[in-house]
């Protein structure tokens, strides 16, 4: 009972300077978000720009995003495989377990355009900033989600922008699976570009929710890529399950080698 008396007030200590970090990061994050929205975002509401321009102000915005995670609470990161990343625009699918992981795509893919949820543009200031970069944004509950994503996903895919996709539609738990969503397939066979499957384990650094759970390496790996020609060989639902697979191994592999 003494030792635990004794332990407990530095354990103690430890989560609140852990958690002073955290709320340093945010505060950070909250300070440069506003002003990137007063410097750049709301001129840009009223001189139109190409889409490159738009892309590189979000790539600069994630990147400070990246680096002060890494420089205030630690999360650094480590990337495998982008020598196998095609030259033509194609459909990056991954898994989603962080608020982390919307940022580090943007530095490690391509130019691209994003599939997300339309709920996020009411977020306020990352919304709006979040609206100028074009993406995709689909209501998940419309029957009409996935006519939306062939078709303007044609149209940036024909424009030579890459698509990040997670078919997870949800940031999911280490360990934790769901069924995919079969449009970003469809839309690989329709448009006949390449897949590009990658993992991670942000959500074991950065799980869902406000608080950070731990400094550490955060583990990205490009799995395989999937080309036109061997995508042909599956129906939609079967080269959706595939891709399912192969992420949820590839995912806890590297859930499993944290742990170990």
């Amino acid at each position: 009972m003494l030792y635990v008396t004794l332990i407990h007030p530095k354990i103690s200590v430890q989560i609140m300077l852990w958690r002073l970090r955290i709320l340093c990061f945010y505060s950070v994050i909250c300070t440069f978000t506003l002003a990137f929205f007063i410097i750049f975002c709301l001129p840009l509401t009223i001189i139109k720009v190409k889409y490159s321009t738009k892309y590189r102000l979000a790539k600069f915005f994630s990147e400070v995003f990246i680096t002060s995670a890494e420089f205030i609470c630690g999360l650094k990161y480590d990337v495998e495989g982008m020598d196998m990343l095609p030259r033509q625009a194609s459909i990056a699918i991954g898994n989603h377990q962080s608020f982390w992981d919307n940022f580090i795509v943007q530095i490690i893919i391509p130019e691209h355009s994003w599939i997300i949820k339309r709920q996020l543009f009411k977020m306020p200031l990352f919304g709006w900033a979040l609206k100028m970069a074009e993406p995709i944004a689909v209501d998940r509950t419309a029957s009409l989600s996935v006519k939306q994503i062939l078709r303007e996903g044609q149209k940036k895919l024909e424009k030579g922008q890459w698509l990040i996709i997670f078919p997870e539609s949800t940031r999911l738990l280490p360990g934790q699976t769901a069924k995919f969503k079969p449009s970003a397939t469809k839309l690989a066979q329709i448009s006949k570009v390449p897949i590009v499957l990658f993992v991670h384990n942000a959500g074991v650094f950065w799980p869902k929710g406000f608080w950070i759970k731990k400094p550490g390496t955060i583990k990205i790996k490009f799995l395989e890529v999937i080309y036109p020609e061997q995508a042909a060989s599956y129906d939609v639902r079967g080269l959706t399950e595939h891709i399912e697979q192969l992420i949820n191994n590839g995912k806890q592999v590297l859930h499993e080698n944290e742990i170990t």
